[in-house]
């Protein structure tokens, strides 16, 4: 089986992550209802952030059992078509978290 190469499609988003959690959109548009997408995430912070995805910036919130990002940490996500929004949250200080749609690992 090939192995599916990221590529990007569409803009890098951005969240400063802090000890409160906080969203930000990451939809992609797809060419189907039924087809994913991928999400590559970023930590560039010197904080573990941890992540999560959902539907809606009031309905998405991270928590510390979130998946974690460590510091410099680079995570690809398969991410559903009605996925509209990343969240992340730190257990102490800051970091910034990029969030790149794709498609592919």
């Amino acid at each position: 089986m090939p192995l599916d190469l990221f590529s990007p499609v569409g803009a890098t988003v951005t969240l400063s992550a802090t000890t409160t959690s906080g969203s930000t959109p990451v939809a992609l548009t797809v060419p189907t209802a039924s087809m994913t997408f991928s999400c590559r995430v970023y930590n560039a912070g010197t904080a573990t952030v941890f992540v999560t995805f959902g539907v809606g910036t009031g309905t998405t919130a991270a928590t510390a059992t979130s998946m974690p990002i460590p510091s410099g940490g680079i995570e690809t996500f398969e991410l559903g078509p009605n996925i509209t929004y990343a969240a992340g949250i730190t257990a102490a200080s800051t970091a910034t978290v990029y969030f790149t749609t794709g498609r592919g690992a």
